[in-house]
């Protein structure tokens, strides 16, 4: 990144917050080069802007703060202490943590599909993939088959080490769909992405009937 951008970076990060003008100055450019490298960090999703609550008279002036993603940016030991944790939990200890974990997800996903047919259901959950970090895309294939493709993985290390998080993944995602769902691709394996590709499951009842070519009634009447 443009070492620019850098700098308003790490002085949001000490400071909290800055106006425009006090970018600027740090900066030592003009407001309206400051605006174009905020403009950028807004568009990476890396700072925000909105009104100051201030209780001052006249117009509120903005001010620019990072968002949770900027964090990434800065040094943290998440990673090391993840593997740590990884090599001191037993294997059982890690199976229920992770199934732990995607039951916890399921039920924060599950009303969010309610109501939605198959494709809804599919596009919605890549929705909820991203807005955990897994940069998900729906990918249309042929016969009108789905996949949802995850082009990050936020606990790539983890995943890689253990398969667990993978695992609990596609089957949850079986369960939140009603689907068949064939993993194509893991990054584990060196891939670019996390593929997983979804079959609806028809009942035995619709089954019966499309593959009989009959209607309700004339079911009801075959018995």
């Amino acid at each position: 990144m443009d070492s620019k951008r850098d700098t308003i970076l790490a002085f949001l990060k000490t400071r909290g917050h800055a106006t425009l003008g006090e970018i600027a100055a740090h900066l030592e450019v003009s407001k309206q080069g400051a605006l174009r490298h905020l403009d950028s960090l807004q568009g990476a999703g890396l700072a925000t802007v909105a009104p100051s609550d201030a209780g001052r008279p006249g117009r509120p002036e903005n001010v620019y703060r990072l968002t949770a993603a900027a964090g990434g940016r800065f040094p943290d030991g998440h990673r090391e202490l993840t593997g740590e944790l990884v090599d001191f939990m037993s294997t059982e200890q890690l199976r229920v943590f992770f199934e732990k974990r995607a039951a916890r997800l399921e039920a924060e996903y599950a009303p969010r599909l309610a109501g939605l047919d198959f494709p809804g259901r599919v596009r919605e959950l890549a929705k909820l993939a991203s807005e955990h970090g897994h940069m998900a895309e729906v990918v249309e294939l042929g016969a009108g088959g789905l996949a949802i493709r995850h082009c990050n993985c936020p606990i790539q290390d983890v995943a890689a080490r253990t398969g667990l998080p993978c695992l609990n993944e596609q089957q949850m995602y079986e369960r939140l769909l009603g689907a068949d769902v064939a993993r194509t691709t893991w990054m584990a394996e060196a891939a670019d992405d996390c593929t997983y590709v979804m079959k609806e499951r028809w009942g035995r009842t619709e089954e019966r009937w499309a593959r009989a070519g009959r209607t309700d009634e004339q079911e009801k009447k075959v018995g």
